[in-house]
């Protein structure tokens, strides 16, 4: 058996030891560590080419006053997929043209529709 006398120690050795101890004690850092906190930074490029993409949408569909977008809301599912929510003020003329408008912009690859009519 071995005796290590803490009076023999000195204070690096001692907070070396107390270190090595604490990280045998699962602190978080290896393939278990939990998926929360901040985001990494993958994921924080997706989230803003996503917004990227609805704003750009967006834009596209206010330049064009046939729209009568100030009654529509853009949202990205990713993967180039957006869902088109609201009511266009101009009524089916306004769906079918936010339509075509929205799968003309760079980036899109499919339009989801959510507009309803009154």
């Amino acid at each position: 058996m071995i005796r290590i006398h803490l009076r023999s120690l000195t204070l690096p050795a001692l907070a070396t030891g107390l270190m090595v101890l604490a990280g045998c004690a699962g602190g978080g850092y290896g393939w278990d560590a939990p998926r929360e906190g901040p985001m990494s930074n993958r994921e924080a490029a997706r989230q803003a080419q996503e917004q990227n993409l609805e704003d750009r949408v967006m834009a596209a569909l206010r330049a064009d006053p046939r729209v009568g977008a100030q009654g529509l809301y853009v949202h990205s599912q990713g993967d180039g997929v957006i869902v088109i929510n609201g009511t266009p003020a101009n009524g089916p003329a306004g769906r079918d043209l936010a339509l075509r408008i929205a799968k003309g912009v760079w980036g899109v690859r499919r339009v989801v529709n959510n507009m309803v009519m009154n």
